[in-house]
């Protein structure tokens, strides 16, 4: 059986199988069992390089920021769901706390602040 990598023309890897893609501009690099089943668990772990799939030399750091990327765009779905809530808020302007007198508003925007601040600390780091 063989097994490939998939290259894009631009040089970036895009995916792996059993079989030949065969899609327009597409190289298929073959490669070992080995190399394949490492891919498939992790593609960050390979590059295309002078025509051969190599081990990245730059893994650690493309890892880092896959995984801080990944966190950016979590933090953006979580600040889309709270604007919703935001707006509920200002309409419906309930206490949420009667010791504090904290509203439902004040609440949240202590929650976009903590999540901007991540967000600007993790933007600080690509």
């Amino acid at each position: 059986m063989k097994y490939y990598i998939f290259v894009e023309k631009d040089g970036s890897v895009n995916g792996c199988g059993q079989c030949e893609q065969l899609t327009e501009g597409v190289k298929n690099i073959e490669v070992s069992v080995d190399v394949y089943n490492s891919f498939s668990e992790d593609s960050l772990r390979y590059v295309y390089s002078n025509g051969k799939i190599i081990p990245n030399p730059n893994y650690e750091n493309d890892k880092q920021i896959f995984f801080i990327k990944e966190r950016i765009d979590a933090i953006y779905k979580e600040l889309d769901e709270l604007d919703i809530k935001r707006i509920r808020a200002v309409c419906e302007d309930e206490v949420k706390d009667e010791k504090t007198g904290e509203t439902w508003l004040d609440y949240y925007n202590s929650q976009v602040y903590d999540l901007r601040i991540e967000l600007a600390s993790l933007n600080a780091q690509l």
